[in-house]
């Protein structure tokens, strides 16, 4: 059994189609600015990111450099300091040797001017003269200098000297950075310049842990500690081997009495068709009919033979027409006035805008001026949508009922409070109670259900379940031949009591529908009725009319016996149709 793709169907009955169309010149101008400036922005972002890169590298490269250069000038500096400063020790320590024996002179100087002066006031006689010319001009050269500045003291001169030099000392200190001199003593061994300790700092942050040691010697084992809690459920594990059978048991209670089940359950695929059966016995005189009409000489009597295909219970064959010699495939029995036959479908009427192609708009047709509709969207699915009446649609308040199985096509029917459908894939009926949500179903054998062999192709329908004024009515494709069955169903056994071949294959049915009796078919084009079957006397009928030209593709095509509308899902609206027919005039 084959299930059906949605879009698949679609796509191979020609439904989805390419939507293609011209755009405007200002859209086309539009969209063509907009990549331009796209490409015009992608070019500079990739410019500025290229530009980016060189400028990193650049950085990188004076970074490099300049670490290159502190390095070196920090280590001339430091030489150049050391060589320095052993050059000014050596200067200080010959100055301090000069400036002492100076000072040693001068005093030996001042010494003897004052015992000369003191032996000139004693004697009175100019010893002065007879000193060396040497002596004298440095004693004059030493008392001008003591003249002119008074304040030059030994001991001050040696204090100016040294506050010189501790001047000079932080100036070295102030133009070297803190971090260099650091890393000099960190690095260097001899050369580092540090003052007195510090205040102690604050506590660093904790290193990284260090790495694991190894084991130690295992330690004695300790006591047993207390049961857990008892662990999930494992995996079950292999099966065993199969035991003795065990003795028989008692029987039990009686079950209760079950409900009778509506299910067809096929077996098989029918057997061949048996020989025919004798004839049964003549039933009782019917009540006399109305006087008919007067018998013209030239009209013949037509005959219908029926050939019933009965085998066994629960297998029912098709029934069959079969012209005589005034009636065949092409000569339809022309119908009366007094027969209840369409005559025209006029004054059409918009319901509602749907959002999909496909679809089926259902009222009851057991329940005259009911309101409340059942809406299914597209033709597969499992939910129905119930409104309470056309402003609910129109709002948008539903109800959302899910039939529990794949719904196929687009000829459901609601009827006395079930829901009719054909299950996707299967050959199967489903009748829903909309109340308790219970579900039967129906097998029907010999018919087209899958491999997009469609009863009805543009509704990508295989069943279409109906009702009129007679009954409730099965319309589908048989295997056999791919004609159209039609198949009367009994509502409250849920069962098929009649089989009837119409002979008109479905390869030139559009659509279909059945009212009061008889089966009307169109063309491929939806546009004309061009065929219609009599179910109640067996026969094709002469009858034919236009339809309208349908704007979309006609997914359904509905008649309600309790308003006598035909209701049609096309192009995405609902619309209703009066329907004439020939007994009103």
């Amino acid at each position: 059994m084959k299930m059906l793709d949605p879009l698949a169907e679609a796509r191979r009955g020609g439904s989805l189609r390419p939507c293609t169309g011209r755009l405007p010149w200002t859209l086309r101008w539009t969209l063509g600015s907009v990549c331009v400036l796209t490409l015009l922005n992608s070019a500079g972002l990739l410019l500025l990111l290229i530009q980016s890169r060189e400028l990193g590298d650049r950085v990188a490269q004076a970074e490099s450099r300049l670490e290159e250069i502190a390095q070196s000038s920090v280590v001339e500096f430091m030489t150049e300091m050391s060589r320095g400063q052993e050059e000014i020790q050596e200067e200080l320590y010959q100055y301090s040797r000069n400036k002492r024996s100076q000072e040693l002179r001068q005093e030996q100087v001042l010494e003897q001017l004052e015992l000369e002066e003191k032996l000139a006031e004693q004697s009175g006689m100019g010893i002065r003269e007879d000193l060396p010319k040497d002596l004298h001009r440095e004693a004059d050269h030493e008392r001008k200098k003591i003249q002119e500045h008074p304040d030059l003291h030994p001991s001050q001169t040696h204090q100016r000297t040294q506050l010189h030099d501790g001047m000079m000392m932080m100036m070295t200190y102030s133009m070297v950075p803190v971090k260099v001199l650091l890393d000099i003593c960190n690095s260097t061994k001899g050369v580092c310049l540090t003052g007195p300790p510090g205040p102690p700092g604050l506590p660093g942050v904790d290193g990284m842990p260090g790495y694991n040691g190894t084991d130690g010697i295992p330690g004695l084992p300790g006591e047993p500690g207390t049961p857990g809690k008892r662990g999930k459920k494992g995996p079950p594990g292999e099966k065993g081997d199969r035991g003795e059978p065990g003795e028989k048991g008692d029987s039990g209670p009686p079950g209760e009495k079950g409900e009778p089940s509506n299910d067809v359950i096929v077996e098989g695929p029918p057997g061949p068709a048996g020989p025919p059966g004798a004839p049964g016995p003549m039933g009782p005189p019917g009540l006399p009919g109305p006087p008919g009409p007067p018998r013209s000489g030239r009209n013949r009597n037509h005959r219908v033979h029926l050939n019933t295909d009965q085998t066994t219970e629960g297998h029912t064959g098709f029934l069959q027409t079969v012209p005589n010699d005034d009636q065949g495939p092409g000569n339809k029995v022309k119908a009366s006035k007094n027969e209840c036959i369409i005559k025209s479908v006029q004054n059409p009427s918009n319901l509602a805008k749907m959002t999909t192609t496909y679809g089926a708009w259902m009222k009851d047709t057991a329940v005259k001026d009911d309101e409340k509709i059942w809406v299914a969207e597209h033709f597969s699915g499992r939910i129905v949508k119930a409104y309470q009446s056309i402003a609910a649609l129109q709002n948008s308040s539903s109800q959302s009922i899910d039939v529990r199985k794949f719904f196929q096509g687009c000829s459901h029917l609601v009827h006395n409070g079930y829901i009719y459908f054909h299950i996707a894939g299967t050959f199967n009926i489903a009748k829903l109670n909309l109340q308790t949500n219970r579900l039967h179903t129906l097998a029907i054998e010999n018919a087209l259900y899958h491999n997009l062999s469609y009863l009805l192709n543009n509704s990508k329908t295989y069943f279409k379940v109906a009702a009129d004024e007679s009954g409730l009515w099965l319309v589908f494709a048989s295997s056999i031949d791919e004609n159209i069955v039609v198949a009367q169903l009994d509502e409250k056994t849920f069962s098929i009591t009649t089989y009837i071949n119409t002979s008109y294959p479905r390869s030139k049915a559009g659509n279909a529908f059945i009212a009061c009796g008889v089966l009307y078919v169109t063309d491929t084009k939806d546009t004309r009725v061009t065929y219609a079957f009599d179910l109640l006397k067996q026969k094709p009928v002469n009858v034919s009319f236009d339809l309208w030209s349908p704007s979309g593709v006609l997914a359904m095509l509905s008649y309600n016996p309790t308003d006598r509308h035909l209701y049609v899902w096309d192009g995405g609206y609902v619309k209703s149709y009066e329907v004439h027919f020939l007994s009103d005039e």
